[in-house]
Order: C-alpha cells, then sequence, then structure tokens
C-alpha cells in the first residue's frame, strides 16, 4: 500500500493546492468570471501556478542543495520554519496580486484573493503549532479545499454535492495515505484538516469586510 499512497502525497502535494483551488473557481462560477474569457483564465492559472508552485518549489530544492535541510519532505520541526515562511510569503504575493484595485493590466479576482489570503493564515497557524507538534501538511492543504469546495456552494450557480463529495474523499484519501507512510498521527492529520477549512471560512468571511 505505500506505493499508492507515495503516488497520492505527490499528486496532491501541499503546494499544489492554490492551483487546484483556482480550477474550483473558475469552473464554479462561469457567471462570474467568464465574460474575462479563457485566455485570462489561462493568465490567472498560470500566476497562481508559478509562484505558489514553482517558485517554492525552487527555493526548497535550493535549500536542500545548500544543506540548510536534510529532507525535501521537512521531517523535524527546525526544517520546517524558513520554508513555512517563504511560501507564506508568496502566497502573499499571490494575494496582493488579485487584490481589488491593484493597478495592473490583469482584471484582479476577489475570490482568488480570499483564498489565498486563507491559505496564508493556515500557514501562519501551522508555524505556531509547529513550535510545539508537527501537522500534516497534505491534511492542510485538503482542509483548504475542502473549505473552499464548501463555499463555492454558496457563489456557485450549480449543484455542488457531488463536487463536495469528491473533496470529501480526497481529504480522507490524502490523510489515509499519510497514516500509511508513517508521515503523521491521526492526530496531525485531523488538525491539518481543522486549520485549512477554518482558514478559508476566516477569510471568506472576515477578510472583506476588512478590504471594502
Amino acid at each position: 500500500m505505500k506505493i499508492p499512497a507515495r503516488i497520492v502525497s505527490v499528486l496532491f502535494h501541499p503546494l499544489l493546492f492554490p492551483t487546484f483551488g483556482t480550477l474550483l473557481i473558475l469552473a464554479t462560477n462561469p457567471n462570474r468570471y467568464g465574460y474575462f474569457g479563457e485566455k485570462l483564465h489561462i493568465v490567472w492559472l498560470i500566476i497562481v501556478f508559478a509562484l505558489t508552485f514553482v517558485f517554492p518549489a525552487v527555493w526548497l530544492l535550493m535549500m536542500k542543495r545548500l544543506e540548510m535541510i536534510q529532507s525535501l519532505t521537512l521531517n523535524t520541526a527546525n526544517e520546517r520554519i524558513i520554508p513555512f515562511i517563504a511560501t507564506a510569503t508568496f502566497y502573499l504575493w499571490t494575494a496582493w496580486m488579485f487584490k481589488r484595485n491593484v493597478h495592473m493590466k490583469i482584471p484582479s479576482n476577489e475570490m482568488i484573493f480570499y483564498m489565498m489570503t486563507g491559505s496564508c493564515f493556515s500557514i501562519f497557524l501551522s508555524l505556531v503549532i509547529n513550535i510545539f507538534s508537527k501537522i500534516s501538511l497534505h491534511a492542510l492543504a485538503a482542509g483548504n479545499l475542502l473549505g473552499l469546495t464548501v463555499l463555492m456552494i454558496r457563489f456557485s450557480i450549480y449543484d455542488l454535492r457531488f463536487v463536495l463529495v469528491v473533496a470529501i474523499l480526497l481529504a480522507g484519501v490524502i490523510g489515509t495515505a499519510r497514516m500509511i507512510l508513517n508521515a503523521h498521527s491521526q492526530k496531525q492529520i485531523f488538525w491539518g484538516y481543522f486549520i485549512g477549512f477554518a482558514a478559508q471560512f476566516i477569510a471568506f468571511t472576515f477578510v472583506p469586510k476588512l478590504v471594502s
């Protein structure tokens, strides 16, 4: 079972969550963003993928090359501190790129802004918890995606019950894979789910009031 668990862990790497979340937002809200056209959707996806996956991944590889970390899986609490801060910085940069009223040639997308703000919340909370205990970043990402899916039910014109079931099952599969690999305890995985899920609700509830 460890081979399928490793495949799941790679395919649903935590850094890929913002890209999956962006796809979910665009696919479930055609009435809100459809008039921008598919070309702009692709541009948005490229921006999110580059800033939230490519740049942090390159940063991790550089740290490994310089022997600042022993493993790309960040097994120890101390190894996680700098990557957490770096990833949060890239996520904040991405959030700023999509913030309303920022002077850019590319139109803003407030939902991606809220999603990325929620992701930043979850990383900072994880950084604090990391002082005392590890937390599953895969479960954190799965919780983010599940929370975003629940929120999209309120905004989308589609019936997203099937999508919600898929998100729940996916979260379960990811958590199970991490336990099969002995990467995390059940408690660490549940904490990841909870923080990721709650962070999206906090962002979508309070951030619009703060920036309006």
